[in-house]
């Protein structure tokens, strides 16, 4: 998904990243 431009990648990155920080803190939460 994550192949248009470089801008776009790294948007992705980040985006998996957050999420992948974020997931266990909002399962902890609930």
């Amino acid at each position: 998904a994550c192949k248009w431009s470089p801008e776009l990648a790294a948007a992705c990155e980040i985006w998996k990243a957050i999420k992948f920080e974020f997931e266990p803190v909002d399962k902890l939460d609930k």
